[in-house]
């Protein structure tokens, strides 16, 4: 069964601000979606948040970065059956998200 893959306002508005600075993230936001849609669930469980998210590392092969300069995706596995993107940020921008921010955008968007 494919799982329904969705995003937040705010993850459309910043991964669109990205993409225009570097073009091979939509390559990658492809991919992860792709495994999300399969039902994988890539990254690391971020836990204390008391929500089922995750944090998955992808490349900036447009700056030659490879993941640890790369970009950071917060998503949230809603059922097993629906998955949403919540945040996207650049390592070169912001070194981490605090976990009371993701958990005010998960409340947001419940």
């Amino acid at each position: 069964m494919t799982t329904l893959v969705e995003s937040t306002r705010q993850f459309d508005k910043e991964s669109r601000r990205l993409i225009r600075k570097f073009r091979s993230l939509r390559d990658e936001l492809d991919l992860l979606r792709s495994q999300l849609q399969r039902g994988e669930r890539p990254g690391n469980r971020l836990a204390g948040i008391g929500y089922k998210a995750y944090k998955v590392r992808l490349a900036n092969r447009s700056a030659q970065r490879g993941k640890s300069g790369g970009f950071r995706v917060i998503y949230q596995d809603r059922s097993g059956q629906m998955v949403l993107l919540l945040l996207i940020f650049s390592k070169t921008e912001h070194s981490d998200l605090p976990d009371d921010v993701i958990m005010r955008v998960i409340e947001e968007s419940n």
